[in-house]
């Protein structure tokens, strides 16, 4: 799967970037801006103003991960049928929607209901996006650059929203919503205007996408790319618990000012992101992508000792912590993306991205473990069982890059071509 020893780094390549490609990448920035800016606080909301349970969070969170990734399977299929911009824009809608009802929501029933309309909006953008940045760059590298910068941008705006957040809306974060909402409306008014009108013949759909039973059939028998999926669970679950359960862990430790401990770790984390995200990308930009992302593991597991020693009365450990495992991040998740578009047969990219999101059925796992264990009282048990995932999924990857791919992932051949 090489691409050519010619560097990313060229100007050349940000010039080739197409209108489409430049509304996703703006569109990201903007949105997960105000994102960050509101999200870091729900929890918080949730905990100290409505008074729900660990239990009664972790579910909220899980029911919003499992619906958005099983919804995001078949989204996938819908994107590489009819195109991407009406899926695109009805995520948008749908985000709208539920961000703005988080906004004015007065009851917990509401947050629930509320939060799986988010859930089911992220895959509707998320995973076209990615595809719109392979379908309009063809050159290999400049749709890692692409990929690579999409990354930087949504952890430019998960630096940029804790700080607005913090310093707007301490007292009622619960408003910030309201801007989310606005914000994606925006957004799906752009991709409306920018993105091509792009369906398949019904010829291309009964040949190539004959239903979708058949495409999943053709990926499941992908066994590099279900291996893939499985450590990259792991690595979901693991990462998960940032967004989830370490956050519940600080709130009940008794730390004074904890909302401000939460918004700081999300920016030490993103702030980490962006300083070193492009640095690590030149320094590796040799290095081949199993390698690369099994490096950034190694880095993820580290992070967890560091959670496991954490407490209130050593607040610097969860600092710490997060920036050992902003590094990692940094390594990885941006090859996940790389990786799976080089998998891809072109008329599957979507179907691709979209089964992806299963391994996002590691943040579903996540706030429910995780709940479960810190209501026991054994947050150390919990990054202990994290490590040892870690662990599994650095050998998962190891088999994977080991294990002989019959498949030439260079071009589409009859060997993708789906069964009726």
């Amino acid at each position: 799967m090489s691409v050519g020893s010619e560097s990313l780094f060229k100007w050349h390549r940000v010039q080739r970037f197409s209108k489409p490609v430049w509304a996703v990448l703006v569109g990201t920035l903007l949105t997960r801006t105000t994102f960050f800016m509101s999200w870091p606080f729900l929890i918080v909301i949730l905990y100290q103003d409505f008074h729900a349970s660990e239990i009664t969070i972790g579910i909220m969170l899980a029911a919003s991960t499992i619906t958005g990734t099983l919804w995001g399977l078949y989204i996938g299929y819908l994107s590489d049928c009819f195109g991407r911009k009406w899926v695109m824009v009805a995520g948008s809608v749908c985000a709208m929607l539920s961000y703005g009802g988080i906004g004015i929501a007065t009851e917990l029933w509401q947050f629930g209901l509320l939060i799986v309309g988010v859930g089911i909006a992220r895959p509707m953008i998320e995973s076209p996006a990615k595809s719109v940045i392979s379908d309009h760059l063809e050159n290999k590298k400049d749709c890692e650059l692409g990929l690579n910068l999409r990354y930087f941008l949504i952890n430019a705006g998960g630096a940029i929203g804790p700080l607005i957040g913090i310093t707007a809306a301490l007292s009622h974060p619960q408003g910030l919503f309201l801007l989310t909402s606005i914000t994606y409306l925006g957004y799906g008014a752009v991709l409306f205007l920018t993105l091509p009108s792009q369906r398949h013949s019904s010829a291309f759909i009964d040949e190539q996408l004959p239903n979708f039973k058949a495409t999943l059939s053709v990926i499941s028998r992908d066994g590099l790319f279900v291996k893939m999926m499985v450590a990259n669970f792991f690595l979901m679950f693991v990462y998960g618990q940032v967004d989830s359960s370490l956050q519940q862990v600080i709130v009940r430790s008794g730390l004074p000012d904890a909302a401000k401990l939460v918004a700081g770790l999300v920016m030490v984390n993103t702030i980490t992101v962006i300083v070193f995200q492009f640095p690590l990308l030149k320094l590796m930009e040799r290095v081949p992508l199993f390698a690369r992302t099994r490096l950034g593991m190694v880095l993820v597991a580290v992070s967890q000792i560091g959670f496991l020693f954490s407490s209130a009365e050593w607040p610097m450990g969860w600092y710490l912590s997060a920036f050992i495992l902003a590094l990692g991040e940094v390594i990885t998740f941006p090859t996940l993306s790389v990786q799976i578009d080089r998998l891809a047969p072109a008329h599957l990219r979507g179907s691709y991205f979209g089964a992806a999101a299963l391994y996002s059925l590691g943040f579903a796992a996540a706030p429910l473990v995780g709940g479960f264990l810190i209501h026991l009282g054994s947050a150390q048990a919990l990054y202990g069982l994290c490590f040892v995932f870690c662990l599994m999924m650095i050998g998962l990857y190891w088999i994977a890059e080991h294990q002989p791919d019959p498949r030439n992932r260079n071009e589409v051949d009859d060997e993708w071509a789906l069964d009726e």
